[in-house]
């Protein structure tokens, strides 16, 4: 018989002759304690922990809270600094003796360091990266072995919430000790096409004797399905205490290949048997061919693919860092549902089953170890930065390199250039990104290696000429690198970083991008705004219409984070005369809020990206008391080219997409344009003229960032107007600038003058008649340059010219007069009907609602089951601007594991699920069943003066 090998809740078959390997889950039986003062020894297997909280892994122990109102919420508000320890007992059965013992942790934040019955065992220092502690010599089998875990993020730095503890799983391998490798296989495939693959799979037999053995070695190819494809068994003799590498080529007819629509898997299977020793790998691998053509984009499988991409931070909103594969299958379905195509994993290594999804789902991925290299990366300064990175991006790329999904390894994230001269200095070097290119593809040749970079300055500095590609972020920069690198594939790995408050609207919208509802602390969903260095998604879109070479975007960000909440943070000085409690702690950049509710933005980037089903979505929510009569603006995304509003029955016309902007005439139009310098480099050309072609991508930039700067044009003749309006590089509130006219060109006198700091309005008005008008920028913000992106000049009040190309891809009706009710929208697609949607005006609140998002709750113990709380009226119609709060109870073997509403100024606790505020509305709630369990489990949600909900899952 099999013995048995326990650990508090698991149990593992054990050794037998010609056992295969086994590998175990430790995800129950772990005990927890912070250690606030950074004192406790709690290594020793005789260490008491019988106090100590009871947890499962993966854990944070951060989400918890309670949050700080009062801290800076860059990294959340939450308490992840400091130390913890976590411990765990198992038993291996005597009868495993002889065989190797393996722990391998996929994610420690920070500093882990592992010890096996009182003795240090391994460790690491990069907290996004996994480990592996080679248990063996510490091992006693037949009696209980102590596993305890330090982890310490005093020193760990991050620009968002990282999290604590050990968040990503941890397994037990037990095998003989003549075995295939760890991380040795890597399966490629040199030709791939619908006619025929050829497959290479390499690898290594470990020998961990004292003699060599000759070992017999089966390669198989199983096709999708399980279907054997393939197989070759060859000797292999491996000499003691060392690996022997093995290598086989296999050509296959007629292959299924990996594509985005369909992802075929195959697997290659080793077997190895020397005498009584066996085991058994299985490696997936997908068969597909991809080019970046320097003029077309990228090519998969002999097409061109426009990319579709989204950044994702690693935290599960609610969940905190604790990886849970059913949320994250969740967030990538409801990206996929939008038209998503490839995930940017910003700005580090993501848990291993993330990639495992997007095999599986068809998702490419831009895969990134690092964001800086200083201590964003885990490093200390005492360690030498180029071993450091190189240790870890081999680490990094030998566990990756075998999922079809990843196409680009990316070796860092808008890391500055280093300064000339300072060896210390984190930055970016031509001979730094060279070395770590080397380091991959020593490891690697089948994919390009680049970076995400946002320093247009670098391009002169020969920085990236070793590279394959680059990633440039914000701000349409990719096009000043077609320029130096015409050859070079290019990728917009960050795009638009626009903003929203799910829910909030303000009336009327934003008159620019950096105009925030900052009294309300929120930001409209009328998708107006972005963030200074940053723009809206209608012109992303223009630029990846026009600009084929590049092979796509990767928006800024696919889901609301925790940490970053620009712009309500104290980063920007424009803020800090607010308390810290007024700013928040979670991010507005999500296309999806925190909890995975859609924002409005959803519908505008998949009216676009998704061609494969109908979008048509209605803003705002239809509930204005006290507006009655008042012009309320209302926008519809759509994927037809042209809609029809109703309001309660009325007509209020047609609009088409790309229709004529109307707008008053620019009186500046074709003047002569001057400036005291402007930018022209190799990467750059920005003459003054550009601030008046009326192309708002374009623009006039001075030739450093020195002040004072100005730029003016002069009109050809004495010209009356009334209106003058400026639309800037960045947010305006970064400028501070005088605006003179004169009749000479001479002698001048002030018009208007506005500080640094102080909103910019949308339109100055101040009649003047004149023949030259001055813009003198005297202060900037750190890092701005004097920059117009267009100047006008009108006799009308002008619109922003930065919002025309909105009329492209939205419908607006900017003059809907309010009245409660119903609004209908009916969407055309030449000239053809392709279906309605309705908003009502909610009457008050009678009921709560629950809405689970799928009705099967498995038993594993694991899979969690998201379900959508409001409340609604009389008829069902959502109340939208509901912050009722709401109480919860669950019954049955299951867990309420945390309860979130999207709202990034919110301090109620994740955890704390015995009740919970609505946020415009909404809410949502996570259940998880106990392992094994089963029976009904039902959640109740009530509220006072309301009628209570419930939701059973059997």
């Amino acid at each position: 018989m099999k013995a048995l090998l326990t650990s508090a809740g698991l149990t593992l078959c054990a050794a037998m002759l010609c056992a295969e390997r086994a590998t175990d889950l430790l995800n129950t039986g772990w005990r927890f304690q912070r250690d606030p003062d950074a004192a406790l020894d709690a290594s020793a297997a005789a260490f008491d922990d019988s106090a100590w909280q009871t947890v499962r892994v993966p854990h944070d122990w951060a989400i918890s809270g309670p949050f700080s109102p009062d801290s800076d919420g860059s990294t959340g508000k939450l308490p992840w600094r400091g130390v913890g320890w976590y411990r765990t007992v198992f038993t291996p059965a005597a009868d495993d003796a002889g065989r190797r013992v393996y722990l391998d942790f996929d994610g420690v934040m920070a500093s882990p360091e592992v010890f096996i019955n009182g003795r240090r065992a391994g460790g690491w220092d990069y907290g996004y990266l996994g480990f592996r502690v080679d248990a063996t010599p510490f091992v006693a089998f037949g009696r209980a072995n102590t596993v305890a875990v330090r982890a310490d993020t005093r020193q760990h730095h991050s620009r968002w919430y990282p999290g604590a503890g050990i968040y990503r799983k941890v397994t037990l391998t037990r095998c003989d000790p003549v075995h295939v490798a760890h991380e040795a296989t890597f399966v490629t495939t040199p030709e791939a096409s619908a006619a025929q693959a050829v497959v290479r799979v390499e690898s290594a037999v470990t020998n961990a004797t004292a003699q060599a053995v000759q070992a017999a070695v089966t390669v198989t190819l199983l096709a999708p399905g399980g279907r054997r494809a393939a197989e070759q068994t060859f000797a292999l003799d491996v000499p003691a205490g060392a690996a022997m590498p093995l290598a086989h080529t296999f050509t296959l007819a007629r292959p299924r290949l990996w594509d985005l629509g369909q992802p075929n898997l195959y697997q290659a299977r080793i077997r190895v048997k020397a005498g009584a020793a066996a085991d058994t790998e299985t490696t997936r691998f997908g068969i597909r061919a991809f080019a970046f053509p320097p003029d077309d984009g990228f090519h998969l499988n002999g097409r061109r693919v426009q990319l579709y991409g989204v950044n994702l931070h690693a935290d599960l909103g609610p969940l905190g860092m604790a990886f849970n594969r059913s949320a994250m299958r969740r967030q990538l379905e409801i990206l996929r549902d939008m038209g998503f195509n490839a995930l940017r994993t910003s700005h580090n290594c993501p848990a291993p089953e993330v990639l495992d999804l997007c095999d599986e789902m068809g998702i490419f991925v831009w895969d990134e170890c690092f964001d800086k290299w200083d201590g964003t990366s885990g490093r200390s300064k005492a360690q030498n930065l180029e071993a450091y990175v190189t240790r870890n991006l081999r680490q990094f790329v030998r566990r990756d390199r075998n999922h079809p999904s990843v196409f680009v390894w990316s070796i860092g994230n808008e890391i500055p250039p280093a300064k000339p001269g300072d060896a210390a200095d984190p930055g970016m070097t031509g001979a730094r990104c060279s070395l770590f290119r080397a380091a991959i593809r020593e490891l690697d040749t089948t994919r390009p290696v680049g970076i995400g970079c946002c320093h247009a300055n670098a391009l002169g500095m020969k920085i990236f000429d070793d590279l394959d590609l680059t990633g440039w972020n914000y701000g349409g920069q990719y096009a000043a690198v077609k320029r130096v690198y015409p050859d070079k594939p290019v990728l917009y790995s960050e795009s638009a970083s626009a903003l929203s408050s799910y829910g909030f609207y303000a009336v009327p919208p934003a008159h620019s991008k950096t105009a925030y509802a900052v009294e309300a602390r929120e930001v409209c969903s009328y998708d107006h705004n972005a963030a200074p260095w940053s723009d809206i998604p209608d012109l992303e879109f223009a630029r990846m219409a026009r600009d084929r070479y590049c092979g796509g975007e990767f928006v800024w960000t696919g889901f609301d984070y925790l940490g970053e909440p620009t712009p309500y943070m104290h980063y920007f000085e424009q803020m800090r005369k607010y308390p810290q409690r007024e700013m928040a702690r979670s991010s507005y950049f999500g296309i999806v809020d925190l909890c995975g509710i859609t924002k409005d933005r959803f519908y505008l980037y998949r009216s676009l990206w998704n061609t494969r089903d109908t979008t048509i979505h209605i803003l705002p929510h239809w509930n204005w008391t006290g507006r009655e009569g008042q012009h309320v603006p209302v926008y519809v995304y759509t994927s037809g080219d042209e809609a029809e509003l109703f309001l309660n029955g009325k007509s209020l016309g047609r609009r088409t997409k790309g229709g004529p902007v109307k707008r008053p005439a620019n009186l500046a139009a074709g003047g002569a344009a001057t400036a005291s310098s402007a930018e022209k480099t190799a990467a750059h050309d920005n003459p003054a003229a550009y601030a008046l072609d009326g192309d708002a991508d374009t623009r006039w930039c001075a030739a450093s960032d020195a002040v004072p700067q100005w730029w003016q044009v002069d009109l050809g003749a004495p010209t009356s107007f009334r209106y003058l309006a400026a639309a800037f590089e960045s947010g305006g509130k970064g400028y501070g600038y005088d605006i003179q006219v004169s009749d000479d060109g001479t002698a001048w006198r002030m018009l208007y003058s506005k500080s640094r700091g102080e909103e910019q309005p949308g339109a100055i008005d101040r009649p003047a008649t004149c023949r030259y008008v001055r813009v003198t920028f005297n202060a900037l913000d750190t890092g701005r340059w004097a920059s117009i992106r267009e100047f006008q000049l009108t006799s009308e009040p002008p619109a922003n010219p930065y919002y025309d190309v909105c009329d492209t891809y939205r419908l607006r009706w900017l003059d809907v007069p309010y009245a409660p009710g119903e609004l209908k929208a009916v969407a055309y697609a030449a000239g053809k009907k392709i279906g309605e949607r309705v908003m009502r005006t909610a009457g008050p609140a009678v009921a709560v609602r629950l809405t689970p998002e799928q009705r099967v709750l498995p038993d594993d113990g694991e899979s969690v089951v998201f379900v959508q709380v409001d409340v609604t009226d009389a008829g069902g119609t959502r109340d939208p601007l509901a912050a009722t709060r709401i109480r919860f109870a669950l019954t049955g073997p299951g867990e309420l594991v945390a309860v979130g509403n999207g709202n990034p100024r919110g301090h109620d606790a994740f955890t704390d699920t015995a009740s919970h505020p609505l946020y415009f509305g909404k809410a949502v709630a996570v259940l998880r069943r106990q392992a094994g369990a089963s029976g009904r489990i039902t959640l109740t949600a009530s509220a006072d003066g309301l009628t209570p909900a419930t939701v059973t899952f059997k």
